[in-house]
C-alpha cells in the first residue's frame, strides 16, 4: 500500500504547483551569487525557442527586442532589487515578532510544568522565521536520531513526491532521501503516517527500514499555516500576492540602471570620419568617404589624439580641431564645429517618470509586507493616521506570529510526544499580539493625559518594555521597579502628601527610591534573581519585596539612633 503511494504520486500535480509558486517568490526574495556575464550564453539564450528555467528572464526576453534584451542582460545584477529591498526594509521589522509583550511558551511534561524543555533546539525560532518568509511551502519532519532523541528537519517541497492532505492535516507523505545503512548511503524513499516510518530503496519493492510510531497522526506538519487559492498542498505566504510587483521591480530598477549612465555618458552622433590606423597622429580622410579632404574641400578638420588613433573621437582626451571659415559677409561659419558632433540625454520626464514608478512599487511592496510604509514621516502625521498605521502594522504581525505558533506548536508537541508519549505532554506556545510599535514620545504623551494613577503605572510599566525592547535583562529589572516603587508620578505623590496619606517610611523610600534599590542589591543580591526566586504570584512578591524595603528604612533610622 506504501509502495503504491510513493510510485502513483498523489496530488503531484499540486505538488508541481507548490514547487513552482516558491521557485518564482525566492527568485526575488532572496536572489543568488552573480555570475560573470557570458555573451555567448545570452546569444544562445536570445536564439533558442524554448524557455529556460529562469522565468524572469523568459518573460523580459518576450517584452525587449534581442539587443535591447542583451543590453538588460548585462545590467540585471545579483543579488537583485528586490532581495535587498526585501533584506533592508521588511525582514527586520518583521523580526519584531519575536519580541511580543504577550507571548508565552508552556510546556506539561508527565504533568509537571516545564520551562523550556531539553528536546526542543534553541535556535528552532530563527529557522521557522525563515522558513515561513523564504521556503513557505516546506514541510516541518519528526523523526528519532537515537533512542529516545528526537529530531524535526525542514523538508523541500521539491522532495515530496506524494502527498495526502485533510484540510490542514498531513495524513501521509512520501519524499526522496538517503539513509546510511550498514555503513552505506542508500538512496531512496521515505514514507510516513500515522501508524509507521518506511524506507524504500529506490526501485526497491520491499521497506529497509520499517518502524512503528504511536503518535496517532503524521509526524510532518506544514511550515505555513493557511493554503492559497483552495489548494491545501500550496501554502499561502506573506508575499504571494506580490509575485508582479517583484517582477515590475526588478525590471524596472534594471532599466534604470541602463539609462542613468546616459546622463554622465549620452549618446552622440557625429558626422563620420575616416580613422586610419597607423603609427601617425594625422588623421587624414579617405578620397570618396564623408569627411574626406576630396568632400570637404578647405574645410579639413584636424584630428589628434592623445590616446589611440584607433579610439574613436569621443574617447576622452581626443582632440578635434575644425578650422575657420569665412562666409561672404566676413562672419565666422561655426555650422560645421557645432554639427560635427551631437549629444542625446534622457529626457529629464522620463527619468523622474521612472523613479517615480519605482518608488511607487517599493511602496506597494513593503506597505503590503509589514502593513506601512514610512521614511520618517510620522511627525507630519495626526493622531488618527498615526493609529491607523499601528493598527495595519500589528495585523501583518499577528499573521505572522498566528502562522509560527501554528507550526511551532505542533511541531514541539510532536517532539514532545516521540519523546515522553502523546498522552504525558502538553505543548502550548503563542508568539505574542501585542508588538509595542508606540514610540516613547507617544507613550508619554499617554501617561500625560492618563485619567488616574493604575493606568499612568501601566503605561510606565510599558514604556519600559517598548524602550528596552532588545535588552532582556533590563526590561526585567525595570518592570519590577515600577511595580514596587509607591507612586508611578510625582502628580500622584504629590496628591498622596496633601491628602495625608503617605506615613514617613514611604515618603523616605518614594523620595530615595534607587539608593534603597542600590542597598537591597548589596545585601540581597540581583532584584530579578531575587523577584524570580519568591515562590508566589506577583502580587505576593511585591508586598515581599516592599516589606524588605521598608525594613532596610527603619533598620537605617535605628543605626542612627544608637550611633
Amino acid at each position: 500500500m506504501s509502495l503504491d503511494f510513493i510510485k502513483k504520486g498523489h496530488n503531484k500535480s499540486s505538488l508541481d504547483v507548490a514547487v513552482r509558486q516558491q521557485k518564482q517568490l525566492r527568485y526575488f526574495l532572496c536572489s543568488e551569487i552573480q555570475e560573470d556575464f557570458n555573451e555567448d550564453y545570452f546569444k544562445n539564450f536570445m536564439d533558442r525557442k524554448h524557455y529556460t528555467s529562469d522565468q524572469f528572464l523568459n518573460w523580459v526576453k518576450n517584452v525587449l527586442k534581442p539587443d535591447n534584451f542583451k543590453s538588460f542582460a548585462k545590467y540585471l545584477r545579483n543579488p537583485n532589487a528586490s532581495s535587498k529591498l526585501i533584506d533592508s526594509r521588511v525582514k527586520e521589522p518583521l523580526s519584531r515578532v519575536f519580541f511580543s509583550e504577550d507571548s508565552y511558551f508552556n510546556y506539561i511534561i508527565n504533568g509537571k510544568s516545564i520551562d523550556f524543555p531539553s528536546t526542543i533546539d534553541d535556535n528552532f525560532d530563527e529557522r521557522l522565521f525563515d522558513a515561513v518568509l523564504f521556503r513557505h511551502n516546506d514541510i516541518l519532519i519528526h523523526d528519532m536520531k537515537d533512542v529516545n532523541v528526537p529530531k524535526r528537519m525542514f523538508l523541500g517541497i521539491d522532495k515530496v513526491v506524494s502527498i495526502d492532505v485533510d484540510e490542514n492535516e498531513i495524513e501521509r507523505i512520501a519524499y526522496t532521501a538517503k539513509k546510511i545503512i550498514n555503513g552505506e548511503k542508500v538512496y531512496g524513499y521515505v514514507y510516513m503516517d500515522d501508524m509507521v516510518y518506511q524506507f524504500y530503496e529506490k526501485d526497491g519493492d520491499t521497506p529497509l527500514v520499517n518502524e512503528p510510531h504511536d503518535l496517532g497522526k503524521c509526524p510532518a506538519v506544514f511550515v505555513s499555516k493557511d493554503c492559497f487559492d483552495n489548494d491545501p498542498v500550496v501554502r499561502k505566504s506573506i508575499f504571494s500576492y506580490l509575485r508582479s510587483d517583484f517582477e515590475e521591480y526588478v525590471f524596472l530598477k534594471t532599466v534604470q540602471k541602463m539609462v542613468e549612465p546616459n546622463g554622465a555618458i549620452p549618446i552622440t552622433v557625429k558626422i563620420k570620419t575616416n580613422e586610419v590606423t597607423s603609427e601617425s597622429d594625422d588623421i587624414e580622410g579617405v578620397a570618396g568617404t564623408p569627411m574626406s579632404v576630396e568632400e570637404l574641400g578647405s574645410q579639413q578638420p584636424s584630428v589628434r589624439s592623445k590616446t589611440s588613433v584607433k579610439a574613436s573621437l569621443m574617447q576622452a582626451g581626443t582632440e578635434i580641431g575644425v578650422p575657420a571659415v569665412e562666409k561672404t559677409d566676413g562672419s565666422i561659419d561655426t555650422d560645421l564645429a557645432k554639427n560635427l558632433i551631437t549629444f542625446y540625454r534622457m529626457p529629464v520626464d522620463s527619468l523622474k517618470y521612472l523613479n517615480d514608478r519605482i518608488k511607487e512599487i517599493e511602496k506597494e511592496i513593503v506597505t503590503s509586507s509589514i502593513g506601512d510604509y514610512s521614511e520618517g514621516v510620522e511627525g507630519s502625521m495626526n493622531e488618527k493616521q498615526i493609529q491607523k498605521t499601528f493598527v495595519s502594522k500589528e495585523d501583518k504581525l499577528r499573521w505572522l506570529s498566528n502562522t509560527m505558533t501554528w507550526a511551532r506548536k505542533h511541531s514541539d508537541q510532536m517532539m514532545l510526544s516521540l519523546q515522553h508519549g502523546p498522552n504525558n505532554v502538553v505543548s502550548d506556545v503563542f508568539y505574542g499580539s501585542d508588538f509595542f510599535w508606540e514610540t516613547p514620545e507617544q507613550l508619554f504623551k499617554m501617561f500625560l493625559e492618563a485619567p488616574n494613577s493604575i493606568e499612568r503605572k501601566n503605561i510606565l510599566i510599558r514604556l519600559t518594555k517598548r524602550r528596552n525592547l532588545f535588552n532582556l535583562e533590563k526590561k526585567r529589572k525595570e518592570t519590577i521597579l515600577y511595580q514596587i516603587m509607591p507612586f508611578a508620578s510625582d502628580k500622584d505623590f504629590q496628591l498622596a502628601i496633601d491628602n495625608g496619606r503617605v506615613d514617613e517610611n514611604t515618603f523616605e523610600l518614594q523620595n530615595r527610591f534607587y539608593y534603597y534599590i542600590n542597598l537591597f542589591e548589596a545585601e540581597y543580591g540581583s532584584i530579578v534573581d531575587f523577584w524570580n526566586g519568591i515562590p508566589s504570584n506577583d502580587s505576593g512578591k511585591i508586598v515581599f519585596l516592599n516589606n524588605l524595603l521598608i525594613k532596610l528604612i527603619e533598620d537605617g533610622k535605628k543605626n542612627i539612633s544608637t550611633s
